[in-house]
């Protein structure tokens, strides 16, 4: 049973690390100073390593309005801040990806749309990095509109967006992205791509059995 439950606890971890890019260590605090200095410096890793420690955070009470403030390009509120480099896309897709989160959490109050339309807006950017992110931002959403472009991306077996693609679908909770997941399995016969496929499905389906993610995922979404 030990061992079982170290998989799970493992399984949910991956899950959280491959679809998001996020890992920070246990001591990693971002405040609205360091993040500041962050964006000042114009380095994309700083800035994108910050951004990714936030979505690990226990606590965000403080961060996450000034978050939100970048995402709404409040320049009249932070009019020193590089407004060039917050409003590039791969920053942008950052910011949605934790706002996203925090307000299916319960965290932050906030129109979730104009986050969603743009991370699958962005799932086929030219920028891999950006279509990376933007799909494994998508599966916080869990929307069935989403999983044709996801999809789509995952048959196209581009070694730097069909894992996150699979990752993303077989983690969603509708019955349309475990189809997708099912017809992939079926079509693609390269070896390489279909025991990732069939891993990821299984990992997925335990860890989606153990904990209920799915029974939790549609109790937040009536409650709304």
């Amino acid at each position: 049973m030990k061992i079982a439950a170290l998989r799970i606890a493992l399984t949910a971890t991956v899950l959280i690390v491959h679809i998001t890019g996020a890992w920070a260590s246990n001591d990693t605090f971002v405040t609205v100073q360091s993040l500041t200095a962050d964006l000042e410096s114009r380095n994309i890793d700083r800035v994108g390593k910050s951004l990714n420690d936030i979505k690990t955070m226990s606590y965000k009470g403080q961060i996450l309005p000034f978050v939100a403030d970048l995402w709404e390009q409040r320049k009249d509120k932070h009019p020193g801040l590089p407004w060039d480099v917050i409003g590039s896309e791969i920053v942008r897709v950052e910011l949605a990806d934790i706002l996203l989160q925090s307000v299916k959490n319960g965290r932050l109050k906030l129109d979730p749309q104009p986050m969603h339309r743009l991370v699958s807006g962005l799932i086929t950017s030219n920028d891999p990095d950006v279509a990376r992110k933007a799909i494994g931002a998508l599966s916080i959403v869990d929307d069935e509109a989403d999983v044709d472009g996801i999809h789509q991306v995952a048959k196209q077996k581009n070694p730097a967006t069909f894992r996150v693609a699979v990752m993303t679908l077989s983690s969603m909770c509708n019955q349309k992205a475990a189809s997708a997941i099912a017809e992939l399995e079926a079509s693609i016969t390269e070896p390489q791509f279909k025991s990732y496929i069939v891993q990821r499905k299984h990992d997925s389906d335990e860890f989606k059995k153990q904990t209920g993610w799915c029974n939790s995922a549609q109790s937040n979404v009536e409650s709304k």
